[in-house]
């Protein structure tokens, strides 16, 4: 049972009987008991102070201090708990044997300063005397029972007080420098671990190399952590990979688990994560199927893309808070390094695409002629703009036998790279056969050709024309092109449609041959479907009457000036967007 001190008593200042005593013996009064055992008490404290205010250790300080106490009141043994935080940890002990993890919460303390009986409920303890500082208690002491067995009393709480009250400041510092020792400690450890962050980031900026990068930020995980496991998981499409792995050996199932079944695992990863908090999944159980404790996140946004997880430390210490700032910060450089890496990657492979394409470019243009051919009675001008680095529309005048002249315009289907290297494929082949056989029989084995070497999407359409300048007449061959426009000197409007199907798309084709007599002041313009259908920001088509317009506005001009108002007719429609296909443009007129 807890004996509760008389309010009185309870109330009276600590140093009141010693005031007393020495008032009495001032007084000439006789030295009997009373007064002996208040001036051993003085001595006592005296000793108290004088031990409190000494350079031993903290913990010897207390063991010494405890050990006056339990003299002067011929106590078996004691204890002496300070606050930690919310409880009260053992950190002196004399007589009780009592386990170092011996603590008192703090809301279990009595509520008086001395209390006689076991207000702790510590085993063996018959008093208990908190130390307060500025009202808050700060330690406790506890005595066993006297040797001699008799009760505490009334003047021993006095006593107690007067302990309390010696000892109240000098714990208080010893608090106040152990508080300052482990924040000193702390920033040491966050200095350490900035100038290793710092280090490692100029490490990892200088790397282009994902798997040395890899390497490194494990390694230096494992070295500040003191651990010696580590594995390194990354999201890669809609799988979680196992990216590196050090000292241990992951199970196959390990290695790649479909990011539908890790997501739950690696959402929960909020910071530093013991991996038995995280979200039940395979995640959680390949990890702790291979001893691993802490997961740290890689993340740059909200949403993780991998984590490290790391296995317990060799001493069994625990993590710190400290431990895993720094483990979440790598986490976050090597996110940072290999995002970096990716990302030269992606540019590096650019750059060697737009050299290649510039050089698929000047190859295309190397395939154009240079400039029109001149003719006597004819006027030819040309050009062609790819809506990419490379297209897949062509022209070409082709010399035949007689001074005759083969005028091709043709458009592939599709554009880019693939449109350009077909139509490479196309000029060829027309420069071999122009001029061996009729127009007809050319396109029909041109067709065949086609049809057996390109893929089943892929075709021509193509107008091919002979022209004899000397007579002024020309026969083509329309195979699915857009139909030329000819303007003629009286303003009559035809459109050349005479020919056959695309070329390359059927597999026995015909053709027909049309004919054509040209008269002085007739304009003819080859275009292909870039001119005709090139739109507005609202989709409305150029269109042939607007072709005809055009020809029909610059008809008393040359043929480069025609050309050229065509063009910027189209320009014009089209607006800042610009055309979204290639646009190519021949212009024949007859003087």
């Amino acid at each position: 049972m807890t004996e509760r001190l008389p309010p009185a008593l309870a109330a009276e200042p600590a140093v009141s009987p010693y005031q007393r005593a020495l008032d009495e013996y001032r007084r000439g009064g006789d030295v009997g008991p009373t007064l002996e055992k208040r001036m051993s008490e003085l001595i006592s404290l005296l000793d108290l102070s004088t031990t409190l205010s000494s350079s031993l250790s903290g913990g010897e300080i207390l063991d010494a201090a405890l050990l006056i106490v339990m003299g002067e009141l011929t106590a078996t043994g004691g204890c002496i708990l300070v606050r930690a935080e919310d409880r009260f940890e053992l950190r002196a002990q004399r007589g009780l044997s009592l386990p170092s993890a011996t603590a008192a919460r703090e809301q279990d303390l009595p509520q008086e300063d001395v209390t006689f009986g076991n207000a702790l409920g510590i085993p063996g303890v018959s008093a208990v005397c908190l130390v307060r500082k500025a009202g808050r208690v700060i330690a406790v002491i506890a005595l066993a029972p006297r040797a001699d067995g008799s009760a505490y009393a009334g003047d021993d709480a006095a006593f107690l007080r007067s302990v309390a009250a010696c000892a109240a400041m000098p714990i208080e510092n010893g608090l106040i420098y152990q508080e300052l020792k482990q924040l000193n400690r702390r920033l040491s450890l966050k200095v350490f671990q900035l100038h290793n962050l710092f280090d490692i980031s100029r490490e990892l900026s200088a790397s282009q190399d994902e798997e040395s990068i890899k390497w490194l930020v494990t390694t230096a995980l494992m070295g500040q952590l003191l651990v010696s496991r580590c594995a390194l998981y990354l999201r890669t499409g809609d799988e979680l990979v196992l990216a590196q792995e050090r000292g241990m050996r992951m199970d196959e199932a390990a290695r790649r688990i479909p990011l539908a079944e890790a997501a739950a695992s690696l959402d929960s990863l909020g910071g530093a994560e013991a991996i038995a908090d995280l979200a039940p999944g395979p995640l959680r159980d390949a990890l702790l199927r291979h001893r691993l404790a802490l997961a740290v996140p890689l993340s740059l946004g909200e949403r993780a893309q991998g984590l490290f997880a790391v296995g317990e430390r060799a001493s069994g210490a625990p993590f710190a808070e400290e431990d895993r700032d720094f483990a979440f910060s790598l986490g976050r450089q090597a996110l940072g390094a290999l995002e970096s890496v990716r990302l030269h990657r992606i540019r590096a492979e650019k750059e060697r695409q737009d050299r290649e394409l510039q050089f698929a470019r000047e190859i295309q243009r190397s395939l154009f002629p240079p400039a029109p051919p001149v003719l006597p009675g004819v006027a030819l001008a040309a050009v062609s703009v790819p809506s990419q680095e490379v297209g897949g529309d062509h022209y070409d005048f082709i010399p035949l036998p007689g001074g005759r002249l083969a005028v091709t315009v043709a458009d592939v289907s599709g554009k880019g790279t693939p449109a350009s290297l077909l139509m490479a494929s196309v000029h060829a082949s027309l420069r071999a056969l122009a001029g061996t056989m009729e127009p007809a029989a050319l396109l029909e084995r041109l067709n065949r050709f086609l049809y057996d070497s390109t893929q089943a999407h892929r075709y021509v359409t193509m107008f091919y024309a002979e022209l004899d300048p000397g007579a002024r007449r020309m026969c083509y061959v329309n195979a699915g092109h857009v139909p030329p426009c000819l303007l003629t000197a009286g303003g009559e409007e035809i459109r050349l449609t005479c020919g056959g199907p695309v070329v390359g798309l059927l597999d026995e084709v015909s053709f027909e041959v049309g004919t054509l007599e040209l008269s002085p002041g007739d304009l003819l313009a080859i275009v292909s479907d870039g001119v005709t259908e090139a739109c507005t920001p609202d989709d409305r088509e150029f269109g042939e009457r607007r072709l005809f317009d055009s020809l029909r506005s610059s008809r008393e001009d040359g043929a480069e000036a025609v050309l050229g108002a065509i063009v910027d007719a189209v320009h014009a429609w089209t607006g800042p967007a610009g055309c979204g296909d290639d646009l190519t443009a021949v212009v024949l007129k007859a003087m």
